[in-house]
């Protein structure tokens, strides 16, 4: 079964709109907004998904985000939005947008069109007071859906709407808007990043969709690792996301691929540093006693032991290499211990 919420299809009338921010309520929501808030993953994910006509008028390399956010408050479990700013190529000082909106619902939803309508209404009304004196700027929307049905039904706002007997002149008076609906069960190169760190991402995501991470993250530990010097906070983002989404892996699963296969400086960080993903399962209640247990126990034998090194003589990467410690943590270690 798909760890993705479900959703019962609500009425309009239920969904509302706000100008608030939306809380973050799930760990999709969160990983969302703090993996593809980087500027580098953002454009990453942008350059696959965007129309070629849209992107040659585009400085994607100097995009922003916009610390704003339009999901009705009863919906943020269910969705995460982020909007783009980038400056235009064709046109000095002039910007354009995208609005993105990531659906984490299993269940396809019928009245999309309308919800994403209502969005971007917003989004206008936001930009009419950030340029009241100029035309509104251009936004592209897009729709990125994480789950598993097909999608047919509520992707045009005028479908939505009964025209069944009116006269054709009274058409011209109806909204047309469709969506761009990007499904993450598909093959499409929309969802095949160039960027790295992106690709992780949007791999990650189709792998909680089919509740696969625990092999997910056994596949892609080495790059995880190659990448935590460079990336360290999309990597523990990544990380906390992994063990935080319900799609199947264990905190004894975690811990133990983390252990076994992660270096040395993800592995202090993610499992014995305070704050680590092990403090907090242990502070959530989370782990059982003998996981704290555990923990504490490797990290003092692993102290014990590069501390008897150091009366020995041995260098500090020495001991990291033995240990596993990280080396400022060995040489915070011989500077306490010194005589």
């Amino acid at each position: 079964m798909s760890a993705i919420p479900e959703n019962e299809e609500e009425s309009p009338q239920k969904q509302g709109s706000q100008d608030a921010k939306s809380s973050i309520k799930s760990p999709h929501n969160r990983f969302v907004l703090g993996f593809f808030s980087s500027p580098r993953e953002a454009k990453g994910l942008l350059e696959v998904q965007l129309p070629d006509a849209l992107k040659k008028v585009l400085r994607l390399e100097q995009l922003a985000v916009e610390n704003s956010h339009f999901v009705d408050e009863r919906m943020a479990e269910f969705e995460s939005d982020l909007l783009f700013r980038i400056p235009r190529a064709d046109r000095d000082g002039e910007v354009a947008y995208v609005y993105v909106l990531w659906e984490h619902q299993r269940n396809r939803d019928s009245w999309m069109a309308l919800r994403l309508w209502t969005y971007l209404g917003m989004v206008y009304r936001k930009l009419a007071s950030d340029f009241p004196k100029a035309k509104l700027p251009f936004v592209y929307p897009i729709v990125l859906y994480q789950g598993t049905e097909g999608w047919e039904k509520g992707l045009k706002l005028e479908d939505l709407i009964d025209l069944e007997g009116l006269d054709p002149e009274l058409h011209h008076w109806v909204p047309r808007f469709s969506i761009d609906l990007i499904r993450l069960d598909t093959d499409s190169p929309r969802i095949r990043p160039g960027d790295p760190m992106a690709r992780l991402g949007i791999s990650l995501m189709q792998a909680v969709m089919f509740a696969r991470v625990p092999e997910w993250l056994e596949e892609n530990i080495e790059e995880l690792n190659d990448a935590f010097g460079a990336h360290r906070d999309q990597v523990r983002l990544i990380l906390f996301y992994t063990l935080n989404s319900g799609a199947g892996l264990t905190k004894d699963e975690f811990l133990s691929i983390v252990n076994q296969k992660g270096d040395s400086d993800m592995k202090y960080e993610m499992i014995y540093e305070p704050g680590s993903v092990a403090d907090q399962l242990v502070a959530e209640g989370k782990a059982e006693g003998k996981i704290e247990g555990k923990i504490e126990g490797k990290v003092e034998g692993k102290i014990e032991v590069a501390l008897r090194l150091i009366k020995k003589g041995m260098s500090d990467q020495d001991i990291s290499d033995i240990t596993d410690l990280p080396i400022n943590t060995v040489a915070e270690l011989r500077s306490k211990h010194s005589d």
